[in-house]
């Protein structure tokens, strides 16, 4: 089951309830937009997701601390598939980042992949998000790609971009 806004400000507010430790670890899946030149990385990456999609993407929260887990999900976040946090977090992407557009051949390329992440809140402060895959790593999976000159649309819906359920 997934969080509300309210039951996870609720948790990151009041921080541990078995030690005075107000610093929180949360974990999620959340997307990830990347630069592409050539269906290579280049630059730097960015987040991009909304405050509410870092909510929706939690699967679990836990003491940074004393590592009590206070939330914690299996469920796909995206679809709700049982089983989808751990199928997500163990599969490759399966969804090619192209090296040029299929319609105007440019190389210039936008992609929006959801990647896991991990943020440390301390009462109503969070740091910021970070994530340890890379396109070739377990976990990533790219879902929408943007060509920046002609503005062509490639997007992965169907089965669940995440956990390859049915969305």
């Amino acid at each position: 089951m997934s969080l509300s806004e309210e039951a996870f400000s609720a948790l990151v507010e009041g921080g541990c309830d078995a030690c005075p430790s107000k610093k929180l670890t949360i974990e999620a899946l959340v997307a990830q937009k990347l630069p592409l030149l050539g269906g290579e990385v280049y630059g730097a990456p960015s987040w991009g997701y909304k405050g509410e999609d870092l909510v929706r993407g939690t699967f679990l929260i836990a003491c940074a601390a004393c590592k009590k887990e206070l939330f914690s999900a299996t469920a796909c976040p995206r679809c709700q598939a049982d089983g989808g946090v751990a199928r997500a977090l163990d599969q490759e992407n399966a969804f090619p980042l192209p090296a040029s557009c299929g319609r105007c051949g440019s190389e210039r390329l936008s992609a929006l992949a959801f990647v896991p992440a991990t943020v440390v809140y301390e009462g109503k402060r969070a740091n910021k998000a970070r994530t340890h895959v890379a396109p070739e790593d377990a976990g990533f999976h790219a879902y929408r790609v943007e060509c920046l000159d002609c503005r062509a649309l490639e997007e992965r819906r169907n089965p669940c971009p995440l956990c390859a359920g049915q969305a």
